[in-house]
């Protein structure tokens, strides 16, 4: 027997509850999928599937390039040069 059926024979004074016990299980199995579907969305956002962490190294690599650019240490061809090497899958 569902736990939710004896609050409902209550609720309903005595009254046939099994219609009141099939609705409240569906409205438990529908929270439970909300919640998972949303605690999975935020597990994603936070550890993203592939790659690991080469994604953030390439940025990273990306950004430092940048910055020398911007500095003045190393010139438009060597920029794109060191880009194109950046951009080449291993």
């Amino acid at each position: 027997m569902h736990p939710f059926y004896g609050p409902s024979e209550r609720l309903l004074r005595g009254a046939d509850a099994r219609g009141a016990g099939l609705v409240s299980m569906a409205a438990y199995l529908g929270f439970w999928a909300v919640a998972l579907v949303i605690a999975n969305r935020e597990l994603d956002a936070r550890f993203p599937r592939g790659g690991g962490h080469s994604g953030a190294a390439e940025d990273r690599s990306r950004v430092i390039l940048r910055e020398r650019f911007a500095s003045g240490e190393i010139d438009q061809a060597q920029y794109r040069a060191m880009r194109r090497v950046l951009a080449e899958k291993p």
